[in-house]
């Protein structure tokens, strides 16, 4: 936990550290104009899918972004590095123990592209402030979670029907498919909103495929 709020804040300092240089680098070589997000979003979480919501239900998570926003083509293209946290369900089976599962602790990693639906031209009036976005994300995400009940083969028989094993932890990495849309309300420095999306990691080995759904509140520092 430590290394991981280690990480985070250097990610948050390397990204305040460009601020200043940032102001010089607002137009691309053809003088396309662009603004750069730096973006906190806290996010709740539902397990959905198969295996994964049977030893978890919900979950909440942070993750901070980074965007590069191109206002002539109204395309947003950014990095996410965060931590999401699933509480995990218990078990009680007639004449056995309460079976207690360990929660997930996970890093997701994630390139992104958003297509922002209006571009304003002004923030004359409040239609002007209003940025509705759809989106495609595609990451990585490091996990360690128990598995011992997701499927048949984690339960060992014995002639009074069957138990349920030990701690079935498993850490590793999966790769997955992350669509979301959302709404940014914006000012000249300042944009709030909320984000909705569907994330789907593949199973890898014997780490299983994840599926859940979030949503969330988004706060961006905008540098123009």
């Amino acid at each position: 936990m430590k290394k991981l709020f280690v990480l985070l804040v250097f990610a948050l300092m390397l990204c305040f550290s460009n601020t200043a240089k940032s102001q010089d680098y607002h137009r691309l070589a053809n003088g396309e104009p662009y603004d750069i997000f730096y973006m906190v979003k806290p996010a709740f979480f539902t397990a959905y899918g198969d295996y994964f919501p049977v030893n978890y239900h919900n979950g909440a998570g942070i993750n901070f972004a980074l965007e590069y926003q191109f206002q002539e083509i109204k395309v947003g293209v950014g990095v996410e590095l965060g931590y999401t946290y699933m509480k995990s369900n218990t078990y009680k089976i007639q004449y056995l123990p309460r079976k207690f599962l360990n929660d997930a602790s996970q890093i997701p990693f994630t390139v992104y592209a958003n297509y922002y639906l209006h571009n304003q031209e002004s923030y004359f009036n409040f239609g002007d402030r209003l940025k509705p976005y759809i989106g495609i994300g595609f990451g990585a995400i490091w996990g360690k979670y128990d598995y011992s009940l997701s499927n048949e083969a984690n339960k060992d028989y014995d002639s009074f029907g069957y138990y349920l094993r030990e701690y079935e932890g498993q850490a590793g990495i999966r790769v997955g498919i992350l669509p979301r849309i959302g709404l940014l309300i914006a000012t000249e420095r300042h944009a709030f909103g909320f984000e909705a999306g569907y994330q789907h990691y593949f199973s890898l080995g014997r780490l299983e495929q994840q599926q859940h759904f979030s949503v969330g509140l988004t706060y961006s520092y905008i540098i123009q």
